[in-house]
């Protein structure tokens, strides 16, 4: 995939653009939190994708919901576009090598992509096994009590996702390359 590049960042922990303050956050209340990565793919071709069943966005969700604590994932605007006018979220075509001038579809049009860098972000939901009591059921007496997991705990498993972001991205990128023949299947030294 010469010439594609990946890269995935942190957005938000614990709804903080500044990682440190979400951190903080988790650990005045001795609780787990979430956050939002972004993945960003520069440099794919034109034209990987199929317009319904194979789209580029439901492949690299089906490979992103494998990861755990994935509960959610957008594309390009993603949420936000529902409260946009479709002619302030379209992305007026600039020239034939299908450069736009805004990315509101993250690099998409109809499950394809248009040359544009490819967004998207996954929301990562925080660990449920935390030191702070919590309320469940006791499977032998049926009955509702009070524990708390002991030992060691990750704060915000979000701070793990972006290498992970990345090579899934990666992979799906490069299957959808070998698919329409864009790099070989087999490699001859």
């Amino acid at each position: 995939m010469q010439g594609v590049t990946v890269a995935a960042t942190i957005k938000e922990i614990a709804g903080e653009t500044e990682p440190e303050v979400g951190l903080q956050k988790a650990i005045d209340a001795k609780d787990s939190v979430g956050g939002i990565i972004e993945c960003t793919v520069n440099g794919l071709p034109i034209g990987l994708g199929e317009p319904f069943f194979d789209s580029v966005e439901s492949v690299i969700a089906h490979a992103a919901f494998a990861i755990p604590a994935v509960r959610g994932i957008e594309f390009g605007t993603g949420f936000a576009a529902a409260r946009m006018y479709g002619t302030e979220h379209n992305d007026a075509i600039e020239n034939a090598s299908g450069a736009t001038r805004t990315n509101h579809a993250g690099g998409v049009v109809g499950g394809i992509t248009n040359s544009n860098q490819f967004v998207f972000r996954l929301a990562i939901k925080p660990t449920s096994s935390t030191p702070k009591e919590q309320t469940t059921l006791n499977w032998e007496t049926n009955e509702q009590e009070q524990f708390s997991v002991k030992g060691r705990h990750d704060l915000c498993i979000a701070l793990r996702v972006p290498v992970i972001a990345e090579a899934v991205a990666a992979i799906v990128f490069a299957d959808l390359m070998m698919l329409e023949q864009r790099i070989p299947r087999i490699f001859k030294h």
